[in-house]
């Protein structure tokens, strides 16, 4: 939420931050596919701020963030393709 005075300069920025945290369980048979998704999930809402930080601080950080998130997704995947191999 923006105030601003009669002539119209800002007086007065607010803005609501969502704190909320949830997290799936990754319990039983297709677990792999449960935290694929999530990693992917996270992995995009980093690339949103990573995105918007180009040039700025902490922009380098957050691309390595989205690398290593799409790493990991990638040795989920390859341990269910060796399970199902087996």
């Amino acid at each position: 939420m923006i105030r601003r005075d009669n002539r119209g300069r800002i007086i007065e920025s607010r803005r609501a931050i969502d704190t909320r945290v949830s997290g799936e369980l990754l319990i039983g048979d297709g677990w792999e596919a449960i935290a694929q998704t999530e990693i992917k999930k996270l992995a995009l809402t980093v690339g949103i701020y990573q995105k918007q930080l180009v040039g700025g601080p902490g922009h380098l950080e957050l691309s390595r963030a989205v690398e290593a998130l799409d790493e990991a997704c990638s040795a989920i995947e390859e341990s269910a393709d060796f399970a199902r191999d087996e």
